[in-house]
């Protein structure tokens, strides 16, 4: 999960007492222990104020014995340095425009939307151009925000005509998919990401053309000669939806 402004994101969390389901239980720990750094004097006072952050949550199944070691392991991570206790506050994520001319030169739409998520992620991570992740889950994370569907075997043959073409490289680890590309920061800004969601689709309702974005789900519609703004799908529901408001309203003016 990548979210932009995470100090926004974790305040809304806290004021709500409630944890986004798609939020993991380590990324939720570590966002609370940022936003309380400064509150505490030493990692144990810390975890102290982290646990009982969580135990407000009320989050079912949820046994402090089992994120313990988490919490103390991120906690103390923080005090000593080796977790950067800032969080992140952008608005945006850019994509210049020579990388926008070189994901162009790609030769289908699936290089093209994978090498622009990969720019997008590895601006994020702030490594080097790393993107680094530890197994094929991580792995299929990154495909899923391409917004393309691939076998594991698919997958990697995808990402080996990039390896072979001189688009991206890989760690020498043997026990993990680390990729590194070389970020391109120079020159105007082409284009800014302002959710990670669906950024294989904004790079083609954007560069791709006669396409554009549903403003509901995020799908790749073709532009046609009216002005279309949301996919199949979505205009039956919103229809739906002013159907039955439309039949209330009838209802209540009888009355």
């Amino acid at each position: 999960m990548y979210i932009l402004n995470e100090k926004e994101y974790i305040r809304n969390i806290l004021v709500s007492n409630q944890k986004p389901a798609e939020l993991s239980m380590g990324y939720l720990i570590t966002l609370i222990a940022k936003y309380y750094f400064n509150n505490a004097t030493d990692a144990d006072s810390l975890s102290e104020l982290v646990k009982k952050k969580l135990s407000d949550f009320e989050i079912e199944n949820y046994q402090e014995y089992t994120y313990h070691k988490r919490i103390i392991s991120i906690c103390q991570g923080l005090f000593s340095e080796n977790i950067d206790y800032r969080l992140k506050e952008r608005e945006f994520v850019p994509i210049y425009i020579d990388e926008i001319n070189l994901i162009n030169m790609l030769p289908d739409d699936r290089q093209k939307k994978v090498m622009f998520t990969l720019f997008a992620v590895a601006r994020y991570m702030e490594c080097g151009g790393w993107i680094n992740k530890k197994d094929s889950k991580g792995l299929s994370e990154i495909f899923k925000l391409a917004n393309v569907t691939l076998t594991c075997a698919k997958r990697n043959e995808l990402l080996h005509e990039l390896y072979k073409n001189g688009y991206i490289s890989f760690g020498k680890k043997i026990d993990n998919l680390n990729i590194q590309i070389e970020l391109k920061a120079s020159g105007e800004t082409s284009y800014k990401i302002h959710e990670f969601k669906n950024i294989g689709n904004q790079y083609i309702a954007n560069f791709k053309k006669g396409f554009k974005q549903c403003k509901k789900c995020g799908r790749v519609i073709k532009i046609t000669g009216t002005n279309k703004q949301y996919c199949n799908s979505c205009s039956k529901a919103a229809s739906a939806i002013n159907n039955i408001k439309r039949i209330k309203k009838c209802r209540e003016n009888k009355i």
